[in-house]
């Protein structure tokens, strides 16, 4: 009898060991797989956004965005208003800085109070066009049009859009972007790039191109974003006829790769980009490029 209840005793607390080894080993890789499958919608606006004038480095719009407890705060630095020639919005960098207020999201755009005078008041959205490029739009009252037309008389019209970029530690390392010469193609690049950023506000993920259709995330984009689309954006096998288009989503769908090209034979070009939003014109390496270029430069 004691060695039945001794053997049935050992087995007991042999057996609470097994259990709590288990748990020890089982503990580490639960944490993980649940940090790993946490999605924070608004990290997408988090960062350092700057724009900059054309040739120069240093910003005339330092936009900074920070979430704490479910919510976005920021602020954003002062700077003196103007409007190039050809109607887009530049600037001079002033001192000091304001916290920007009434941040609010709608349908996966971040919208606040515009505080810059002479536009200080009128609504801004903030607009995600991939990890790193977005646009900053006023929406500006047409009193405030005239108002900022009659200060810049030089300037064609008026662009209410400012093209900011995020700043990451990697910057530091160049990159040549390239705008591109065909606009549907360079258009279809930014209309992917800008639904795949609210696809993934949404969804914690990156989505096909059949996907992006079919969910309607294309036709919705566009409507809001966009006043020119392709003619056969609906079309999932052909959306641009005379183009190549490919966009691969990577297997846990974080990240993607998006190549447009030109299907003709001689001097190719074509545009890649990827969830930074960055779009690159790049060409072929081999001689025939090479004398496509060559006449191009004589003609």
């Amino acid at each position: 009898m004691n060695l039945q209840r001794s053997r049935t005793t050992l087995l007991a607390f042999l057996l609470s060991i097994v259990v709590a080894r288990l748990a020890t080993l089982c503990t580490p890789a639960l944490a993980q797989t649940n940090q790993a499958s946490r999605y924070d919608p608004l990290n997408a606006f988090v960062g350092t956004w700057t724009a900059k004038a054309p040739g120069e480095n240093t910003p005339f719009l330092v936009l900074n965005l920070h979430a704490s407890n479910g919510r976005l705060t920021g602020t954003m630095s002062h700077f003196k208003i103007g409007v190039t020639g050809n109607a887009t919005i530049t600037g001079t960098a002033l001192p000091g800085e304001s916290p920007v207020a009434h941040l609010t999201i709608r349908q996966g755009d971040l919208f606040f109070a515009w505080g810059e005078p002479p536009l200080n008041g009128d609504e801004a959205k903030f607009v995600l066009e991939g990890t790193k490029k977005a646009q900053v739009v006023i929406i500006v009252s047409a009193e405030q049009m005239q108002k900022v037309m009659a200060e810049n008389p030089g300037a064609s019209g008026f662009d209410p859009v400012i093209y900011v970029s995020r700043e990451t530690a990697a910057d530091n390392q160049k990159q040549t972007e390239s705008s591109a010469d065909k606009l549907e193609a360079g258009t279809m690049a930014g209309l992917i790039n800008t639904a795949e950023a609210h696809y993934k506000f949404a969804h914690g993920m990156y989505a096909d191109y059949a996907t992006l259709l079919r969910s309607g995330q294309l036709k919705k984009t566009g409507g809001r974003e966009f006043t020119l689309l392709p003619k056969n954006l609906q079309s999932e096998t052909d959306p641009l006829p005379g183009y190549r288009l490919r966009l691969l989503i990577s297997q846990d769908g974080s990240s993607y790769q998006l190549s447009i090209q030109e299907r003709t034979v001689d001097c190719v070009t074509a545009l890649f980009s990827d969830e930074t939003g960055v779009i690159f014109e790049g060409h072929a390496l081999d001689d025939r490029q090479t004398r496509c270029n060559t006449e191009q430069q004589q003609n």
